[in-house]
């Protein structure tokens, strides 16, 4: 698979890596979000003796003589046996050869020995790093590997460089279709998102009906596999998280809202835990307007668009996919999927503005978020999608997925509500289009589907 994106953290990652002296680096994410592909990138062309191990659930001892076999093997010498990690790099920190360990999935490591007797193994052999060595410790427990990061840990602080790799934004997934037109780039993104070895598995050749069958419909599909195998290692281990994110992928994001989903008197108990526990775990994100603090705004919301389109359609379907792929998708998921994908559409509007900000196009930008509104005279409230708060003020959007060009008089209807509203501080008014617009308005800002994806 070739590698696509990740340039800021590739970079990050290899001058680091190219420092002179030792150097340890934390680098995680959920599974199949491009961890391994991004450090063998970075390896590529490091003057180094470079070692990815992937750390076993078993024994410490185990891990250590598997570790040091691979690393004396690289080294071009004889099979000798460590049997304790630290004994294996005092005996490194003595070579002259620059050596980089990885150890991917470092939690693993930990599966059969005491959390914090590993973690404090590793703070000492960070702290006793020979001028010739760099360690990369690499995991997909987001609870367990962000817990690295907190000030109880034996390994707080002991990092010069930390990232947390999440899915490629709209526009680095679009590298895997470039043929694609811009609305079935923005369909294969709402309905895939950024996850790169199942963006890898898109065949633009093909329409998003059948890329949808290929990979989630059908029983084999990559897609599918994943989510499933998701919910089996992630969301099976924490309490409740089933139903949470059940509710979140059917349209519910409010707290309430959640809450009427769990019938049982403990876990209503629990909710605030167990939906911190999911946004450590990378699963859902908490959302609030950024023109407000009040808790009724409070959402809450599923991060993978894959996941989201698994619960939305398939989670109750298996007997009807396997038996009728083509007429399950006419039947279950035509009537909703442009509206499914609509929601999507307004957070690839989000990103794109904060592509604009990181490029240096936009500099006056503070937040990026939604804005929300309560009338009290005509008795509305609600939300706008997409909203900016730049040093002059709020840029209100209205962000619609559109087949067909935008029309004048739909434009101008939306900013006449918008001007309507009471209360509203809006310094400009938007209107974002993923198929155009029939013609410039003046005292609105337009922007295409062509502008969002740079052609």
């Amino acid at each position: 698979m070739r590698f696509i994106g990740r340039e800021k953290e590739l970079q990050s990652i290899r001058n680091q890596l190219n420092q002179h002296g030792p150097s340890a680096l934390l680098l995680y994410g959920r599974r199949r979000v491009g961890k391994t592909t991004l450090l063998r990138e970075a390896l590529k062309d490091i003057d180094a003796i470079r070692i990815i191990y992937t750390c076993m659930p078993v024994d410490l001892t185990v891990n250590a003589r598997a570790l040091s076999s691979a690393v004396l093997e690289a080294l071009g010498l004889a099979p000798l046996s460590f049997d304790t990690l630290p004994d294996l790099f005092s005996f490194l920190r003595k070579r002259s050869e620059r050596i980089i360990i990885v150890l991917d999935e470092y939690q693993d490591m930990k599966r059969r020995a005491d959390n914090e007797y590993v973690d404090a193994l590793f703070r000492t052999i960070i702290d006793e790093l020979g001028e010739n060595l760099s360690l990369v410790l690499s995991g997909s427990s987001m609870r367990l590997m962000s817990a690295l990061l907190e000030a109880d840990n034996p390994l707080f602080q002991r990092f010069s460089l930390t990232i947390r790799l999440d899915e490629l934004d709209y526009s680095e997934a679009s590298s895997f279709y470039p043929a694609a037109t811009i609305r079935d780039r923005i369909m294969l993104y709402g309905v895939f998102g950024g996850m790169p070895q199942l963006n890898a598995y898109i065949n633009q050749d093909k329409s998003v009906k059948e890329n949808i069958i290929d990979l989630f419909i059908d029983e084999n599909g990559i897609a599918r596999n994943y989510v499933r195998s998701v919910i089996d290692t992630e969301i099976s281990s924490i309490p409740d998280a089933f139903t949470i994110i059940s509710a979140l992928g059917n349209g519910k994001k409010k707290y309430t809202e959640i809450l009427s989903y769990l019938h049982d008197q403990a876990s209503r108990i629990q909710l605030p835990r167990t939906l911190k526990r999911l946004i450590t775990a990378g699963l859902i994100r908490k959302r609030m307007p950024i023109n407000s603090d009040n808790r009724n705004t409070v959402f809450y919301e599923l991060c993978s668009n894959c996941i989201r389109f698994y619960f939305a359609y398939l989670l109750r379907s298996d007997d009807y996919v396997t038996a009728n792929s083509n007429g399950f998708f006419d039947r279950m998921i035509t009537p909703s999927l442009t509206t499914f994908v609509s929601y999507r559409f307004e957070e690839i509007a989000k990103a794109y503005f904060h592509r604009m900000a990181k490029e240096g196009l936009r500099d006056d930008i503070l937040r990026i978020g939604s804005y929300w509104y309560d009338d009290r005279k005509s008795r509305k409230n609600g939300e706008f999608d997409v909203a900016l708060e730049t040093y002059d003020g709020y840029e209100i959007y209205e962000c619609k997925f559109l087949e067909a060009k935008a029309a004048s008089s739909l434009v101008r209807s939306e900013k006449r509500k918008v001007e309507e509203i009471e209360g509203i501080h809006a310094s400009k008014f938007g209107f974002i289009s993923s198929s155009g617009f029939e013609e410039e308005i003046d005292g609105v800002m337009l922007i295409s589907g062509e502008d969002i994806y740079g052609i």
